[in-house]
């Protein structure tokens, strides 16, 4: 074997070893009793419905105020025509 070949056979070895190291040191950590029946209540438990929140005009984009303001009107001035006024 020539002197390049040993240095990259000891440069490898060593980063392989390193990584293996490193995987074989990471272990998932024993759960105590109390924590586990915590895990399985919370999985029990139905999930919590998000509440609705309402849209308020400071997020709507210039075009879309425009255009929720005009639907807007036609809505109200529909309300005060026809049937719906008698």
């Amino acid at each position: 074997m020539s002197l390049v070949d040993e240095l990259v056979k000891g440069v490898v070895d060593a980063v392989m070893r390193e990584v293996r190291g490193k995987r074989a040191r990471r272990r998932k950590r024993t759960l105590t009793p109390t924590d586990r029946l915590s895990r399985i209540e919370k999985l029990l438990r139905p999930a919590a419905k998000q509440t609705s929140r309402k849209k308020t005009t400071r997020t709507r984009s210039a075009a879309q105020q425009k255009r929720v303001r005009t639907r807007t009107q036609k809505h109200r001035r529909s309300l005060r025509t026809g049937k719906a006024r008698r």
